[in-house]
């Protein structure tokens, strides 16, 4: 595989498997891993559902675009992103030559892997987690779709999506 010109950034819904997904794939290619959430949340010094109770959804977003701004990403760099970083085309425009994945998830296969860390995601907390998830997903759709590369993550595990986007990026380099 053809090394991207710019960086490879992860997108998609909460429980899509960004982090996990990244991490994997960030070793099977030799490259550095950004997860911008951690980032956010070392700026920040607290989570981010305490950020949110704190600050709310604005303080989140301001820390998210100084992190993408202040990031050091190259073209062996997998970034994951958080669930609304590809609606703000100031954050997604940020690395030219960038290969963005949307990693496609079903709103209720995204609770399911989320059951434990509903706590931990300020978005989801309320009564009906995947209502709150086929919102977002209805929300964010057209700035999902603006990804070079989409991957199907239900019902499979890391290894085989890490495997599908080394596939997409093959074909697409």
């Amino acid at each position: 595989m053809n090394s991207p010109a710019g960086p490879i950034v992860l997108v998609g819904l909460s429980g899509a498997g960004k982090t996990v997904v990244g991490r994997l794939l960030a070793q099977r290619l030799g490259f550095r891993f950004l997860d911008l959430d951690s980032e956010v949340e070392h700026l920040a010094g607290c989570s981010i559902a305490d950020l949110f109770s704190r600050e709310g959804e604005r303080a989140f977003r301001d820390l998210e675009e100084k992190v993408t701004r202040s990031a050091t990403v190259d073209s062996e760099t997998v970034v994951s992103t958080g669930g609304g970083w590809m609606e703000r085309p100031e954050l997604r425009e940020r690395w030219p030559g960038a290969v963005r994945v949307w990693l496609r998830v079903e709103p209720e296969s995204a609770v399911s892997r989320l059951a434990q860390e509903r706590s931990t995601r300020p978005l989801l907390a309320g009564p009906d987690p995947e209502l709150a998830l086929r919102r977002l997903l209805a929300d964010r759709l057209a700035a999902y779709e603006m990804a070079e590369i989409a991957v199907r993550t239900d019902g499979l595990p890391p290894e085989a999506v890490v495997a599908a986007i080394q596939e997409a990026l093959a074909e697409t380099g």
